[in-house]
């Protein structure tokens, strides 16, 4: 299997039909679950990255530059948020899809899509574009690009595999996980030694630091205090050693519960137990080496959580699954016929056209939970302030609550500095917008932009007729449009 495999044009046509059809089926599902709320607030916070081109925010700056881009291009309006995401997994599937041909044959590869279509990362979790879902297409091309480095030792495929390592880090700092599982598996095989007094090795570190370096420049000389009190306040933490052995447990088997289907997928093959033997430790070296790939990345984590305890999830594992077909369908003893991929084909398809069905439903869930409340008004209230202006806002202080999401609706605003200094937003546009009982935010919109303007609000949202609680609000912009 370590051979590339030729894909015949119509499979080719019929894995991007499939493929674009899939990305369509996933947007509508968000665009339609979602239609009852704003976006979410992960799209405010790049929003405020974007003004400005850095080479680190609060978090690697690869999200904001995306976002800068797309938005360049597309309005700010929830529909293109939700293309975006849609498009993010869609480009994954598409990468993935070309390094499964590069080892499976046809009928294997288009199982392999049908289960990653399966698993919730490219799903029901990714209708929010933010940090985890902006590694998926780099963290498969770095595996796609290192594999066939691995095997022809072309200085092209090592710089590929060096810049997609990197972007993926630039995406967002769990991609360390990916630069050790690829460590681990470039000493490891027959083909080790061959591959290290090659030119590959050093051509894809060397490509990997040039994109890289200006980041940790940033990183080590000029790092702001949003990042450090980030890393200290919701990343690392302090537990006792037998809670941290719990939470590393608890994420790998939250990891093998997030793909139980295509374990299922693998379960219905009826593999014997040669076949069971050969996918758990692969006789050939590019099979052992896509399962070190999955694997080390998976469960360096856990070990890496209990000598440095911090806030371990299994959903940061969103991009780590795309060589998991390889692993799980790879073996020369597991018979997989045309059959098995249709119908897990009809499954995925299936699961995808029913989420669409049953979306609607879900937005109109969405209009009373309270926990979907705080994103119901963020565009209305938006759209409020900047009918009191006639020019951009360019400032705005807000209530909890508020000010976590309305930046995604206020273009080129940011919020107002916590001791802010009043010469910084002279002759600037700047909004105040507070919950009708938030007696805090008014008295700091009155000490910023002067006493008395407010104009008090009630909103609420609609969906097909059905209306959501209302909330009053009191807003004002100064100076005065």
């Amino acid at each position: 299997m370590g051979a590339a495999v030729r894909s015949q044009p119509q499979e080719r046509i019929l894995a991007g039909v499939l493929i674009v059809g899939f990305g369509i089926l996933w947007f509508l599902f968000t665009e339609l679950s979602l239609a009852s709320v704003d976006v979410h607030f992960d799209l405010s916070e790049m929003s405020i990255w974007a003004e400005h081109f850095a080479f680190g925010y609060k978090h690697p700056p690869l999200s904001g530059w995306i976002f800068a881009a797309w938005f360049s291009v597309f309005p700010r309006e929830n529909w293109a948020a939700h293309l975006l995401a849609a498009s993010t997994v869609t480009a994954s599937l598409a990468i993935t899809w070309c390094l499964l041909r590069d080892h499976l044959n046809f009928e294997r590869a288009l199982l392999g899509l049908a289960a990653l279509a399966l698993v919730p990362f490219y799903s029901f979790l990714a209708i929010k574009f933010n940090a985890n879902v902006v590694q998926m297409p780099f963290w498969a091309g770095a595996l796609l690009y290192y594999l066939r480095a691995r095997r022809n030792l072309r200085a092209k495929d090592a710089a590929l595999a060096g810049v997609f390592a990197a972007l993926t880090f630039l995406g967002k700092y769990w991609a360390v996980y990916l630069l050790a599982g690829l460590a681990a598996a470039s000493v490891v095989g027959k083909e080790a030694r061959r591959f290290w007094t090659s030119k590959a090795p050093y051509v894809m570190a060397i490509a990997a630091l040039v994109v890289v370096l200006p980041h940790l420049d940033w990183l080590l000389t000029q790092r702001g205090h949003d990042t450090d009190v980030f890393l200290a306040q919701s990343v690392f933490s302090q537990r006792s050693p037998l809670a941290d052995v719990e939470r590393s447990l608890r994420y790998l088997v939250d990891c093998v519960a997030y793909i139980v289907a295509p374990l299922i997928f693998f379960a219905a093959l009826l593999p014997s137990r040669a076949a069971i033997a050969d996918t758990i430790w692969p006789k050939d070296d590019a099979r052992q080496q896509s399962l070190i790939l999955l694997v080390v990345p998976l469960i360096a984590p856990a070990f890496a959580n209990i000598a440095f305890p911090h806030r371990l999830t299994s959903v940061w594992a969103f991009p780590n699954w795309a060589i998991l077909p390889i692993v799980l369908y790879g073996s020369p003893l597991l018979t997989v016929e045309r059959l098995a991929a249709i119908r897990g084909i009809a499954i995925a398809v299936t699961v995808a056209v029913g989420s669409v069905v049953v979306a609607p439903w879900i937005a109109y869930r969405h209009l009373a939970d309270p926990n979907y409340f705080h994103r119901q008004h963020w565009q209305q209230l938006a759209d409020a302030v900047t009918a009191q202006s006639s020019r951009p806002i360019r400032y705005f202080i807000a209530s909890p609550g508020i000010s976590e999401g309305i930046a995604f609706y206020l273009p080129m605003a940011k919020p107002v500095p916590a001791s802010p200094d009043k010469e910084l937003v002279r002759g600037q546009e700047v909004a105040v917008i507070c919950a009708s009982d938030d007696k805090a935010c008014e008295a700091a919109g009155d000490a910023l932009a002067g006493p008395g303007g407010w104009s008090d609000i009630r909103l609420s949202r609609t969906y097909f007729g059905a209306e959501g609680p209302a909330a009053n609000y009191r807003i004002k912009v100064a100076p005065k449009g």
